[in-house]
Parts: structure tokens; sequence; C-alpha cells
């Protein structure tokens, strides 16, 4: 009787050990699966080029032509030619359709006709705020890239050499003069939904240089990015590193992963 006892007991014992032991096995493994979903980010200050390179690699191989299935795309201002230096860039400069479009300019990126100026400078808008100018510089060639009537605008994505729209998985912003941690932010969105919103590091004192590249390696698709920061360079205001009230931040490459057509 004792024998039995014990056996009844060690039953449903057993059992439940079982059960929670697989409870455990399943739940680690949608942790790992959640973890393995999670967006990849990559922060660098100072010498940046070791990660902007691993973010290179987890894109892919370079693409200088439509037709790509995957890989990745960079802009450098360098290919803006010299007339267009100082005004205002067209918004599909960096994805012209029409004809006689230059190949090596369709590479899909977009920005918001309505979404302020967006201009190219060879001296780091010196000609616009000299008084900041110091304090930027160009990461790749000569050329930077800046918004100079806002402090908040998108970009989106095409297919390269089409109108089609398009999604990609990852993006990577070189930034010139970060100087505090939470005033130059990537918001990413999926249509209307945030992906969420990450902040560039401030660099550090042996360079103007910051980098931040998020890739989102689940189902989540980037169709929008909403770069903000503080100042506003047409305003003519000081950076705060000279005794200003805000931020300001200029911009050198760009680099996503090919954009691909939305389903």
């Amino acid at each position: 009787m004792k024998r039995l006892f014990i056996e009844k007991l060690f039953v449903p014992l057993y059992i439940a050990a079982l059960v929670a032991s697989l409870l455990i096995i399943v739940l680690t493994s949608c942790k790992k699966e959640n973890s393995n979903n999670d967006p990849k980010v990559f922060k660098a200050s100072g010498d940046i080029n070791a990660t902007l390179n691993d973010f290179r690699n987890l894109l892919g191989n370079l693409n200088t032509t439509p037709g790509a299935a995957n890989g990745r795309r960079e802009v450098n201002w360098d290919g803006v030619p010299d007339s267009l230096v100082g005004t205002v860039l067209p918004n599909d400069f960096f994805n012209p359709t029409g004809a006689g479009a230059p190949i090596a300019r369709q590479r899909g990126l977009l920005y918001a006709s309505n979404g302020g100026q967006f201009q190219v400078s060879n001296n780091n808008f010196s000609t616009i705020d000299p008084a900041a100018s110091s304090e930027f510089s160009a990461f790749s060639g000569a050329k930077t890239f800046a918004n100079v009537s806002t402090n908040a605008w998108p970009i989106s994505f095409q297919v390269a050499g089409e109108t089609t729209a398009a999604f990609t998985r990852g993006v990577g912003i070189v930034f010139s003069d970060v100087d505090l941690a939470n005033s130059t932010s990537l918001e990413f969105f999926e249509g209307s939904k945030s992906l969420g919103k990450f902040f560039a590091p401030p660099h550090a004192g042996t360079s103007s240089f910051s980098f931040l590249g998020v890739y989102f390696p689940g189902k989540e698709r980037i169709t929008r990015v909403e770069v903000k920061h503080q100042g506003i360079l047409i305003d003519g205001q000081k950076d705060i590193s000279a005794g200003g009230q805000d931020d300001l931040v200029i911009f050198d490459d760009f680099i996503y992963s090919e954009p691909q057509k939305q389903q």
C-alpha cells in the first residue's frame, strides 16, 4: 500500500516537472526568437570606420545600377555637381526617373518635396552660417548635406530607377558635430507605425563624426525615416559648443539596404 501511494504521488509530480521543463524550453525559445528579431543598432563616434563597415557588411554588396534584389546603396554628396551646390536640391536627385536620367543617380532615395530646403555644400555651409561652419567636417570627399530650413524632415524610398514605393530594412547616417546625447535622432516607420526612435551618439574629442545605423531583421519594413535635430542653419544660430542654445549638425554618407517594392 505504501509503495502504491508513493507511485501515485510520484506520477503527478513527474508530469508537473515535465510540463514545467517544456514550458521553460518554449519560453526560452520564444525569448531567443524575439531577441533575434530585435533591431540591430550600430553606434560609433570618433573613429567610426569599423562600425560603419560592420553595418555595410550586414547590408551586403554595394549596388551602383538599378535592378538589384539585395545588397546596399550609398549616397555621399560628392555626386552632386557644383552647379547645384548651395541651391535647393531636387527631392528626387538620387532617384531620377525621366527620359535620359543618369543611371548612377538612380539609388531609390527620396525627400519630401514640402520637407524644407535640402542643400549640399562644399564649405560646410559657411555661406549660410559662418558662425557654425567651423564645427563641421566632411567625412568622405568634400561635400556635405543638410536641410537648412527645418529640424524635422522625412526621407522615403522608391525602387531604384522607378517611381514605385519601396521599403528598406536598414538605414545608417554619418553625422557631423552631434554635441548632445539626445539632440539628434532617426525614427523609423512602417506606414504610420513607428518602429522605434534612436539617438545618434555625441562625437568624441578626436573628430566631429558620429554614426547611427539601425537594421530590422524581422518582419518590420522601413518605408519612411524621420530625421530630427535641434538647430536650423538658415536661422544663423550659434552652435551649443559656441554658446548657442541648440545643437547644430550636418550630414554626410547615407547607407541603406536595397529598396524593395512594397507589397
